[in-house]
């Protein structure tokens, strides 16, 4: 990974853990190692992936509909899935 590639998704990591421990606080989540923090961490994760897809889609010109990114996020799931099975 290029060092500006390393500092962009350092920058991200650093955006989602503010979202992360501001979304524990507004939940009342003090344990950080529970099933509920657990949902806020993959909320907010799911929710940057989704920023992230449609940002690169618009600046490249495409515009995209929550659906789309179900499907393909799927078929990107079914496809490593299948890779990890055959390796």
């Amino acid at each position: 990974m290029s060092n500006l590639r390393r500092q962009a998704m350092d920058a991200i990591l650093v955006a989602a853990r503010h979202d992360i421990d501001d979304t524990l606080k507004e939940q009342g989540i003090e344990n950080r190692h529970d099933e509920d923090a657990d949902g806020a961490v993959f909320d907010v994760a799911i929710l940057y992936a989704y920023r992230v897809f449609v940002r690169i889609c618009e600046q490249e010109g495409l515009s995209v509909a929550p659906e789309e990114f179900v499907d393909l996020a799927a078929e990107l799931v079914e496809e490593m899935a299948e890779d990890a099975d055959l390796g």
